[in-house]
């Protein structure tokens, strides 16, 4: 057994009800990946091939506005599975960045390596469709949210689900995460300390 994988196999565990072994065989099956704070996980216009358990460090996804902004969409903390969902899995070039934001340590799996294990073990495939679920509801909480929230709202729901951006992300990140500009969040910080 890989005792260097234990935060993999707890977290393939919590996602899905397994024994240690089965939960180890899968691990097993996944490669080391480190990336230096700057380094890009997935880059845009190329096919990304990594799907990749966190273990240590903070990523974001961004991508560019059609005015040639960069605009963060996504903050990814340890113990997360990280992949461009839809490059991954069709197969084509990437429309988002994936950057490490700190120096990050995970384990990968290739989209052939996935699928080779989709096949081979059942209860690999309820991991994956259970992952894939968490991220759908995800996704579909934060397009909500930017409709339905204001600015200060949707701040001060990060700053209770997510601590961990707060201390990792630079603020223009996080005011580009929120649909907002540095100096709106720097008055919604200013205002939120006065309560």
């Amino acid at each position: 057994m890989d005792i260097d994988k234990k935060a993999l196999v707890q977290f393939i565990q919590q996602v899905i009800p397994i024994s240690k072994e089965d939960a180890y065989g899968i691990a097993h099956h996944f490669q080391l990946k480190e990336l230096k704070k700057g380094e890009q996980l997935v880059r845009e216009n190329k096919i990304s091939d990594d799907y990749l358990f966190l273990e240590k460090g903070f990523l974001r996804t961004y991508l560019y506005d059609f005015e040639g902004n960069e605009v963060t969409t996504d903050f990814f903390t340890k113990n997360n599975i990280v992949f461009e969902v839809t490059s991954f899995f069709n197969r084509v070039p990437s429309q988002v960045n994936i950057q490490a934001i700190t120096d990050c340590k995970g384990y990968r799996l290739s989209y052939q390596e996935l699928n080779s294990l989709f096949h081979s073990k059942p209860v690999f495939r309820d991991f994956g469709r259970a992952i894939l679920v968490k991220e759908f509801i995800t996704s579909k909480k934060r397009t909500i949210s930017m409709i339905n929230q204001t600015a200060e709202q949707r701040y001060k729901a990060l700053l209770k689900s997510n601590m961990e951006i707060l201390v990792n992300a630079p603020l223009k990140y996080i005011a580009s995460y929120l649909g907002i500009t540095d100096s709106s969040l720097s008055r919604i910080r200013k205002d939120i300390s006065k309560k």
